[in-house]
């Protein structure tokens, strides 16, 4: 490259997509550029709608804002814009600001063609780069998506309540004169449960029970809840998850202020969710919820293109594939009739936690009465291997390492669960600490949810011992963080790409960091956010080490979904990876220092816990 300046030639062979360019096609980039200082007074020499061109910042700051001033991103050194409208050929309406006064390089459109002409890889680049553009315009031109609003504001009217003592009959009464389908049942303005249109008919009528019994005998006691201030997607999770179509909301204080039903959902904007789960429930057989599943994967697609957050896309994934194991537990019962004795189906990992991605496996395991015969289990080994199989035809893998109900190492009674609990406590093996950490990763999906509520506080009381929780922390800091000497990632080769799994490398050891904390606490919430959540000011974790490790996991998570959705199926990177050098300046800016939260953070662990070794 003689004669091109040497700082021009390193600046470009660092930036993206240029450092794909052979050389010669890269002396042509630098020949045809031209450089502009752009300042305040100039600012809008440089964008004129009809001037379509490539621009690359060499230095300065600058925000790019749409032409109602609306913020559409932060611009620096290394970053590129103008490519939208070299692409689509639509008017340029975008304008600059000028944070920091600067150099920006352009190149006219016939070079920015010919760039593409020759070299795929230049092509490949803004191509998908322009996918990523408009899909962040689509979101901002959605404004809040339906499953944002909080739940306070689609609230209709006071809920009807009954105190508990009150009878059947004037229940009936009431619900007749209200025209509702469900009654609170209140208390001193406390929540007691709730008595349905469902619950009359299957506990009342049905088994000719007496008009002037109490409500409290045949109500759902303590019902799951949800609080105004949630989304309607925290309500939709928890229905999907629970399997009920009425919930009640309360208040800041715990007092009921509404009922939210189904039809609520659906009567909001883009309620898709809710008849999804809906055609998941009312499948009448196994081909037809195995067909009803194999519309996820583009249904997830479509709708993570609609809303601005997408990690509620794991959420909605988790709440799917919850209606779909107990759909398949529900088919067996109608073929093999109901479950002999107690029991609950367990999801583990990210089932449990509620941030599933399509290329997540199954992790499950089937929790026992203390009671149960050789003859039932039996039938619930005949059951686990049907769902297990099922989950497998709807798309939900089966997991490699053989943690499913249907290995019987995984389908136990509660005082086994106990034992097994113990031996891993007491022989901390590094498989040992890796089974126990997946076990804490845990939410009853079906079955008696008493019974996994006493099980999982006796776990958590178990966990609380100096030196599991020591060992627990040696794990995690023996882990690899993939960032080297001066803040470089260190990344694995696929060929010619370089890559980095951060699932593996990150969110896990993110997971695993807030987890001890949650044991340390006696804390039993599976996700990572409500974890962190319920430990602010009660744990060693100062507020601000909780905030960054939130952030980092938001950050992280919503990158690994993105690198799912839209991943092309001849993409040579594996599954959960990113090609650091594919993403955007302010991207490699944000995963570093998310990286290098998780580092500090492990940091902490070791001198936290690791003091009892």
């Amino acid at each position: 490259m003689a004669n091109i300046p040497s700082d021009i030639q390193e600046f470009l062979q660092q930036t993206p997509p240029f450092d794909s360019l052979p050389s010669e096609l890269l002396r042509f980039a630098a020949e045809k550029m031209q450089a502009m200082y752009v300042c305040q007074e100039n600012r809008h020499e440089i964008m004129q709608p009809d001037q379509h061109r490539l621009y690359l910042v060499r230095s300065g700051a600058y925000d790019l804002v749409d032409k109602d001033e609306q913020h559409i991103d932060r611009l620096e050194p290394g970053d590129l814009f103008g490519f939208p409208s070299l692409l689509t050929g639509r008017k340029i309406t975008n304008k600059l600001q000028v944070i920091a006064d600067g150099i920006i390089w352009l190149w006219h459109e016939d070079t920015f063609n010919e760039l593409r002409r020759k070299s795929q890889a230049f092509e490949r680049y803004f191509v998908n780069a322009h996918g990523q553009r408009l899909l962040a315009e689509q979101g901002k031109q959605q404004g809040a998506d339906w499953s944002e609003k909080t739940i306070a504001s689609v609230i209709q009217r006071t809920p009807i309540q009954i105190a508990s003592t009150a009878s059947i009959q004037e229940a009936a009464q009431l619900m007749s004169a209200e025209r509702v389908s469900c009654l609170l049942v209140v208390d001193e303005r406390q929540l007691r449960g709730i008595l349905t249109d469902r619950d009359l008919r299957n506990r009342v009528v049905a088994p000719g029970l007496s008009f002037n019994v109490a409500v409290a005998a045949v109500m759902t006691p303590m019902p799951a809840v949800v609080y105004a201030h949630e989304s309607l997607f925290d309500a939709l999770t928890m229905m999907g998850q629970e399997n009920i179509h009425h919930l009640p909301v309360l208040d800041e204080h715990g007092e009921p202020v509404g009922v939210l039903t189904n039809t609520d959902l659906m009567q909001q904007q883009r309620s898709e969710p809710v008849l999804l789960i809906n055609a998941l429930f009312k499948a009448s057989d196994r081909p037809t919820l195995v067909a009803e599943a194999a519309k996820i994967p583009d249904y997830l697609r479509s709708f993570s293109s609609r809303v601005k957050d997408i990690s509620i896309v794991g959420r909605l994934l988790t709440s799917l594939t919850d209606g779909i194991t107990r759909k398949l537990i529900r088919l067996y019962e109608q073929e093999h009739g109901s479950a002999p004795c107690t029991y609950v189906w367990l999801a583990f990992g990210s089932q449990a936690r509620g941030d599933q991605t399509l290329g997540s496996d199954q992790d499950n395991a089937l929790l026992l009465g203390d009671d149960v015969s050789d003859s039932q289990q039996q039938w619930f080994a005949d059951m686990a291997t049907y769902v297990c199989e099922g989950l497998a035809d709807c798309g939900i893998r089966l997991c490699p390492g053989d943690i499913m109900a249907m290995n019987p190492q995984w389908r136990m009674n509660r005082l086994q669960w106990r034992e097994q609990f113990l031996k891993w406590i007491r022989s901390p093996t590094p498989k040992a600490i890796m089974h126990s950490m997946i076990f804490f990763d845990s939410r009853a999906v079906a079955g008696n949810h008493q019974l996994y509520r006493q099980h999982r506080e006796e776990i958590a009381r178990l966990a609380k011992q100096d030196m599991f929780l020591a060992n627990i922390a040696r794990h995690i800091g023996e882990l690899n963080v993939p960032l080297g000497l001066f803040n470089r990632f260190r990344t694995k080769s696929e060929g010619d790409f370089e890559y980095i799994d951060i699932k593996k490398h990150a969110i896990m050891i993110l997971n695993d960091i807030v987890r001890l904390y949650s044991l340390a606490a006696g804390l039993t919430a599976p996700s990572t956010p409500a974890r962190l959540e319920q430990l602010k000011g009660a744990s060693p974790l100062s507020d601000r080490d909780n905030q960054n490790l939130l952030e980092a996991w938001l950050f992280l998570t919503a990158m690994r979904l993105s690198a799912q959705m839209y991943r092309g199926s001849d993409s040579k990177i594996p599954a959960n990876s990113v090609d650091p050098e594919a993403l955007s300046t302010m991207q490699r800016r944000q995963l570093k220092a998310a990286f290098k939260v998780i580092k500090e953070a492990q940091q902490g662990v070791s001198f936290k816990f690791g003091r009892n070794m």
